[in-house]
């Protein structure tokens, strides 16, 4: 959780993440923002006490975080509460205008903190700002090469990196690449990079069958383990991970039913669904992709519980939301895929982003919620007579979930 700061009161909301990756397609850092609506959606984030904690886990693996500050948050050096090494310290242009923000900003250069400009404009206006950024944000949507060639032109007067922002999809990345841009963010890693005649291997056929295994509410554990037994690899993995520190368990697990009784079904579906989603994937932002699904489908579940009148059964719309990347991690039409997923026709049909079907809603709202889309998502809440306070706990919860799965996967 962390703490909103421009209210005299503060307010637990959660950290939410969105990749950025670099020309290579490997990722960078996150872009962090707090949960919420329109009025939330711009106030800076406190790292300071149990916030801090939640950006340690995200940092782990030493990746840049970029955050957005407002001009009370730079005033009040707030920026100083995050790690130089790790820290880029976002701004709009229209900061200048106060004249203390940029002695305060070359400050923090010094200091050795990245300093991003968003949404650069060129305007002559914001010079010195320019000159003092490390990275320039372009909004790239719904532009083509000869609209971005103003833009480039006026930023590559700068000594500074350029990032491509709002990126929708494989082919824009590969433009904006090509035009030099260093840094991607954006919704294009969801998509397919590029759909191919591959087929599905044999061994990716048998991981999706035990994702069929895994639909029951109340399997057999005999036969849940005799799937698991079937892939030395996976039942390696499930005895190393429950023989761990982590459970303190004081005799060694000797059997794959022994681990399924301790563990318990539901953790043991959870573990083994991100397993196989991480085991199939093909791209390098898989690791993403993987996490995405799985907060994704936790979000649908939560949703539908909270909203029974809707007639959906929780672990279907689960299901929906975890396998809705699919064709992304796997490099595979989705049309071949839902050949061998336990899903119904309409699931199928919605996975396919077939019109007019009664389950896509569902995956529009949780991505508009993904991207930090919430007039999006207040609109499409509205349509659906969902209540709005309690898809928003839904998502706050489901982005905690996955973050504690990134343990899981070893």
């Amino acid at each position: 959780m962390c703490r909103l700061l421009e209210n005299s009161n503060p307010l637990s909301v959660s950290i939410a993440r969105q990749p950025v990756f670099d020309d290579t397609r490997r990722l960078w850092g996150y872009e962090l923002f707090c949960l919420g609506f329109p009025q939330e959606s711009s106030v800076a984030i406190s790292v300071q006490s149990s916030a801090y904690v939640c950006l340690q886990q995200m940092t782990v693996r030493g990746k840049r975080i970029i955050i957005d500050f407002t001009e009370k948050s730079i005033l009040q050096n707030l920026p100083y509460a995050l790690p130089p090494v790790l820290a880029v310290v976002k701004i709009s242009e229209q900061l200048l205008h106060r004249p203390s923000i940029m002695a305060l900003l070359t400050d923090l250069r010094a200091d050795g903190y990245l300093i991003a400009v968003g949404d650069f404009t060129g305007n002559p206006e914001y010079d010195s700002l320019y000159k003092l950024a490390h990275i320039l944000n372009v909004d790239v949507s719904q532009k083509n090469k000869e609209m971005l060639a103003p833009s480039l032109e006026s930023a590559r007067k700068y000594h500074a990196s350029l990032m491509a922002t709002r990126v929708q999809n494989g082919g824009q990345f590969k433009l904006c690449q090509d035009l030099g841009f260093s840094f991607f963010h954006g919704p294009f890693f969801k998509s397919p990079d590029q759909i191919t005649v591959r087929k599905l291997s044999s061994n990716e056929v048998l991981r999706l069958n035990l994702l069929k295994v895994m639909k029951s509410e109340e399997p057999s554990f005999a036969r849940l383990a005799e799937s698991i037994q079937a892939d030395p690899t996976i039942s390696v993995r499930l005895l190393a991970y429950l023989n761990s520190a982590a459970f303190a368990i004081p005799q060694k697990i000797k059997s794959i039913q022994q681990a399924i009784v301790l563990l318990g079904w539901r953790n043991v579906r959870n573990w083994l669904r991100v397993v196989v989603l991480t085991d199939i994937s093909q791209g390098k932002d898989a690791q993403e992709l993987v996490l995405l699904s799985a907060q994704r489908g936790y979000f649908l579940e939560l949703v539908a519980r909270d909203h029974d009148f809707w007639g959906f059964e929780p672990e279907s719309v689960h299901l929906l939301g975890l396998f809705s990347l699919l064709d992304a991690l796997m490099g595979v039409p989705m049309a071949d895929v839902v050949a061998n997923l336990p899903l119904d026709n309409k699931m199928k049909a919605a996975l396919c982003r077939e019109q007019n079907n009664e389950y896509l809603p569902l995956l529009e709202l949780a991505q508009d919620m993904e991207e930090a889309r919430w007039e999006d998502a207040d609109r499409l809440m509205q349509q659906l007579n969902l209540n709005g306070g309690k898809v928003k706990t839904a998502f706050q919860t489901s982005v905690n979930w996955s973050s504690e799965l990134e343990s899981l996967r070893s």
